[in-house]
C-alpha cells in the first residue's frame, strides 16, 4: 500500500451518522480527513547519531518477566509531557500472538489498559479467530507505478475474508515531542520486535527517504489509526500496509479494538489476479474534493475510473445526494418510495461503492417499512447490518438502528408512515 498520509493522520472508518429518530439518516459523515502536521527535521549531527546507535543505557537484553508481565522488556519512557500530563513509554510483548509481537509507546495508564483487553487476556482470543494466520487468497506483489499491492489468488466472493492482522507497533498519537526525540522511541519500539515482524515492518514504503527519520517515514506511509483507552492511537499492520488505493474500491476494512485487529473484506466478487483495493478518502465525495484529500494527505494523483470520469462520477454522486434526501424527508409531500430506494441501491453499485451499502440498504428499510412491506423491509434491514458488520465491526452504535427494525418492524416508528 502507498498510504503517504502525513505523520498525525490516518484512515478512520466511515461511520454513517444516523439517529434512530425521525431525522435518521439524514446526516452521512466521514471523518477520514488526515489533518495535516509536518515533520520538522532537527540539524544536529549529535541527535542523527542517537537515533543509530541504541542509548547505553537501554540493555536489549529481556528483563525477567515477573518484573515486567506483561511486557518482555523494561518500559522505556520520556520525561513527563505537560500536555498528556504523563510520560510515554514504549511497551514490547515479544510472544504476543504466538511470537508475532507487539510494541505499544502510550502512557502508562493506557498500557495497563491494553493488558486488559482480549487480545492480551487470552491466548486463543487472536488465533481461534483466525487473526495472524495467512488466509491463503492473498499474494504481494510489485506493479508498476504503484509499488507493492496485494493480488487475488483466487476468486474472492462479497463477504470473504481477505486479511486480518494486529499492528507491528501502536503510537500515542501525541505532537508534544521533537521530530528526532520521537524517533528514539519509536525505534526502540521496532528494535525490540521479534525478528521476522520487525523486518516486516521496516520493508514498508517510505516518503522522504530521510534515514534520520526512517521509522517516523513508514508510519506516516503506512499508518492507520485506532482508538483504544479512549485516545487515538498510530498503528502500523505491516500486510495489509500493502493495499493500494481505490475510489470505488472492491474491499473493505474495519479496526476491532478488543483484538487489536484489522480485518479486510470483499465487497463484491474479485477475480484471481485481480488487485485488492481499500479506499483512502470518502468516496462519497465529489471528484474535486477527494483529490484534494488524497494529494494533501497521501501525496498522489488518483487516477482510478471514477477520477478519470469526474463528469459522470459526480452526477450520479449529485443524483445520489438528492434521492437520499428525499427518501428522508418524511413530511406528507415526500417524493420517497420504495421505487427511490431501488434506484439509490443501483447508483451505488454503479459507482462501485459496494463496501458502503450500508447507507442506500437502509434508506430501503424504511421505505419498505413506510409503506407497510414489512418482510422487504426486514429484509433490507438484515443487509444494512451485515453492511456495517464489515465496515464498522459489531460494537457501531448504527447496528441498533437497525436492530431495532429487525425486533418488530411493525412497532417501529417508520412503520406505515407514508400511507
Amino acid at each position: 500500500m502507498f498510504l503517504s498520509a502525513t505523520f498525525f493522520s490516518s484512515l478512520v472508518l466511515f461511520v454513517s451518522c444516523i439517529s434512530a429518530s425521525i431525522s435518521t439518516l439524514q446526516n452521512q459523515c466521514w471523518h477520514e480527513l488526515p489533518p495535516f502536521i509536518s515533520i520538522t527535521l532537527q540539524s544536529s549531527k549529535d541527535a542523527t547519531s542517537e537515533l543509530i546507535t541504541r542509548p547505553a543505557n537501554i540493555t536489549k537484553e529481556k528483563e525477567s518477566l515477573n518484573l515486567h508481565f506483561p511486557w518482555s522488556y523494561a518500559p522505556i519512557c520520556t520525561h513527563h509531557l505537560p500536555g498528556l500530563r504523563s510520560k510515554l513509554c514504549v511497551y514490547t510483548n515479544t510472544s504476543f500472538s504466538n511470537g508475532r509481537g507487539i510494541s505499544i509507546f502510550t502512557t502508562p495508564a493506557i498500557a495497563a489498559e491494553f493488558t486488559n483487553i482480549p487480545a492480551f487476556q487470552d491466548p486463543d482470543a487472536l488465533s481461534s479467530k483466525g487473526i495472524n494466520i495467512n488466509s491463503g487468497v492473498w499474494m504481494a506483489q510489485e506493479l508498476p507505478g504503484k509499488g507493492i499491492g496485494l493480488l487475488a489468488k483466487s476468486l474472492l466472493n462479497f463477504g470473504d475474508r481477505v486479511t486480518a492482522y494486529t499492528p507491528a507497533l501502536l503510537a500515542y498519537l501525541e505532537g508534544e515531542l521533537g521530530t528526532l526525540e520521537r524517533e528514539k522511541y519509536f525505534r526502540i519500539a521496532i528494535d525490540q520486535l521479534p525478528a521476522a515482524t520487525r523486518e516486516a515492518f521496516l520493508e514498508l514504503c517510505l516518503v522522504y527517504g530521510d534515514k534520520r527519520i526512517r521509522v517516523q517515514d513508514i508510519v506516516k506511509a503506512n499508518t492507520f489509526q485506532m482508538m483504544v483507552g479512549g485516545q487515538d492511537h498510530l498503528a502500523v499492520f505491516p500486510e495489509t500496509s500493502r493495499l493500494n488505493h481505490a475510489c470505488a474500491a472492491n474491499a473493505q476494512y474495519y479496526l476491532d479494538p478488543e483484538r487489536l485487529t484489522h480485518f479486510v473484506h470483499a465487497t463484491r466478487p474479485i477475480a484471481q489476479g485481480e488487485e485488492i483495493l481499500i479506499s483512502y478518502t470518502s468516496p462519497l465525495e465529489f471528484t474535486e474534493v477527494r483529490q484534494q484529500h488524497l494529494q494533501e494527505g497521501f501525496h498522489f494523483t488518483c487516477t482510478c475510473p471514477r477520477c478519470t470520469a469526474k463528469e459522470t462520477s459526480d452526477a450520479r454522486l449529485t443524483q445520489i445526494l438528492n434521492m437520499q434526501a428525499s427518501l428522508n424527508d418524511w413530511s406528507p409531500a415526500s417524493l420517497g418510495s420504495p421505487a427511490l430506494a431501488d434506484q439509490l441501491l443501483a447508483l451505488y453499485r454503479q459507482e462501485g461503492l459496494e463496501g458502503f451499502l450500508d447507507i442506500p440498504y437502509g434508506f430501503a428499510a424504511l421505505a419498505y417499512s413506510a409503506v407497510g412491506s414489512d418482510k422487504r423491509a426486514v429484509e433490507y434491514a438484515e443487509k444494512a447490518k451485515e453492511a456495517i458488520l464489515m465496515k464498522d465491526g459489531s460494537w457501531s452504535t448504527n447496528l441498533r438502528i437497525w436492530e431495532e427494525l429487525l425486533e418488530n418492524v411493525k412497532r417501529h416508528w417508520s412503520y406505515k408512515r407514508r400511507m
